[in-house]
């Protein structure tokens, strides 16, 4: 009987030892390289995740943090991905974030005005993945937009420019899911300021309009002008004769060689609104929410014409003869400089 107690009593000051050791092990931070990433990778066992963590220098005992995801039953919570450590943490902190999924996101921004193919450029750049990938991703993702645009053919003026946070290996249909989603926040942002029956155009014509005032556009005072002038040609049965347009027709055919020539100007497109009258036939790049709102809320002109001038800026003209002078006297200040 006396054995027995003094084994149990052995056994429990050997557990007692190991608890306070295991809990004085918590406390001790690890040492990691500044600003280190660690990749957790999918299906990897909680012994392997604290192997690889020992030897980023996260955490500095393995076996102190076994014994804190057995206390906290943590074991199957651990979540794959990349994790940012960049300041010294405990045992218990380093485990907490892998169970809690507080992965590193990477910045992915996509400016006003871009297209889709330019997107996928830019997708490809920042390291997400091929451009091919975006641009297959993007082929297959059109029933994204259908719920808004029944006759939509491609994601083209759908994928919202913003700053985007994703974590690392995120797939190009899930960042496309993501921009068509934050269009359709703000198209619902943009009926609460405007009711749709007040709107000059319907929905699906609002976002090519738009498109076409963000290619144009520079300054954020000029955008409502700039549609202002579209809609009066529109009004008037004239042609657009918005470049931007023939750039688009030109590109999609792989032609576009960085400038336009009037050879260019008569390039046969539904694109091209120097040949084909009204709007395209769908958004030219993906507008922001400044030109969205300037489609629905243009400023009431008789503009019928702009040129671009100084600084990306415009003057506009109610007549071509007016029109004509203010080109004229651009080209002189030009040509002057």
């Amino acid at each position: 009987m006396k054995k027995l107690f003094a084994f149990v009593l052995l056994l429990a000051l050997a557990v007692g030892g190991i608890a306070i050791y295991a809990r004085r092990e918590w406390r001790i931070p690890g040492n990691p390289s500044e600003g280190d990433i660690v990749e957790i990778p999918r299906g990897l066992g909680a012994r392997a995740v604290v192997g690889l963590l020992e030897e980023k220098k996260v955490i500095n005992n393995r076996y102190a943090a076994l014994a804190y995801i057995l206390y906290t039953g943590t074991r199957n919570k651990l979540q794959a991905g990349e994790y940012l450590f960049d300041q010294l943490l405990t045992i218990p902190e380093v485990i907490d974030k892998l169970a809690s999924g507080s992965v590193y996101l990477h910045k992915f921004t996509v400016p006003e005005g871009l297209t889709t193919a330019i997107i996928a450029e830019k997708w490809q750049e920042q390291g997400f993945g091929t451009k091919e990938e975006f641009l297959e991703a993007a082929q297959g993702a059109v029933d994204l937009v259908r719920q808004f645009d029944e006759k939509a053919n491609s994601v083209e003026g759908y994928l919202f420019p913003e700053t985007y946070m994703f974590p690392g290996r995120t797939t190009a249909r899930k960042a496309i899911e993501a921009m068509t989603a934050r269009f359709h926040e703000n198209m619902t942002r943009l009926q609460q300021t405007l009711s749709p029956e007040k709107w000059p155009l319907n929905p699906r014509d609002t976002v090519i309009l738009a498109s076409l005032v963000e290619t144009e556009a520079a300054h954020a005072n000029e955008r409502p002008i700039v549609a202002s002038v579209y809609l009066n040609r529109l009004n008037r049965r004239m042609l657009l004769q918005c470049d931007p347009t023939v750039i688009y027709a030109l590109a999609l055919e792989d032609r576009y060689q960085g400038r336009l020539t009037f050879a260019d100007l008569k390039f046969k497109s539904p694109y091209n609104t120097y040949v084909t009258p009204g709007l395209p036939p769908g958004p030219i790049a993906n507008p922001g929410f400044a030109s969205l709102l300037a489609a629905v809320q243009p400023e009431m002109t008789n503009y019928l014409f702009f040129v671009r001038t100084v600084e990306s800026r415009h003057t506009f003209s109610e007549t071509l003869s007016a029109h004509n002078r203010a080109v004229a006297a651009y080209r002189k200040m030009r040509k002057a400089s």
